[in-house]
Parts: C-alpha cells; structure tokens; sequence
C-alpha cells in the first residue's frame, strides 16, 4: 500500500507542477474551472490526478509517447472522467 500512495503522490506532484508553471496551459485553466465550479481544492487536484494516470497508462500499455492533446482534452471534460 505504501507504494501505491507513493505513486498517487507523484501524480498529484506532476498535476501541481503543470498548474504552477503553466504547462500544459490546460492545467491553470482546468483547475480553475473547477474550482470556480465549486469543487475543493482536493477534489479538483484527485480528478485531475486520476486524469494523468490514465493517459500515463495508456501511454506505456500502447508504447506511445504521451499524447498532450489527448491529456489535455481530457482535462476540459472534467468532472466527467472516460
């Protein structure tokens, strides 16, 4: 279990990242859709989390590179999670 946290933290580290520098610029103005939607801080930061691991899975599962504009698509249909 603690390994499983470890990944969840690391996610949730990428997800901060991306707000904070902008990059993806779909991160800044996911999160504060969300937030501005009236989602918590934490709630917001899980969906977009939950988000990046699916592309991260989808990513080595297919031996593609990450696909930004498929990440960043998924982003704008927050809440709702495919």
């Amino acid at each position: 279990m603690a390994d499983e946290k470890t990944v969840k933290d690391a996610f949730l580290d990428s997800v901060l990242r991306q707000i904070d520098t902008g990059d993806p610029p779909e991160a800044r103005v996911t999160y504060d859709r969300l937030i501005d939607a009236g989602h918590s801080n934490n709630e917001t930061l899980q969906l977009m989390a939950a988000v990046l691991k699916i592309e991260t899975n989808k990513m080595l599962s297919e031996s593609q590179s990450f696909d930004n504009a498929r990440y960043a698509a998924q982003l704008k249909k927050l809440p709702k999670i495919d």
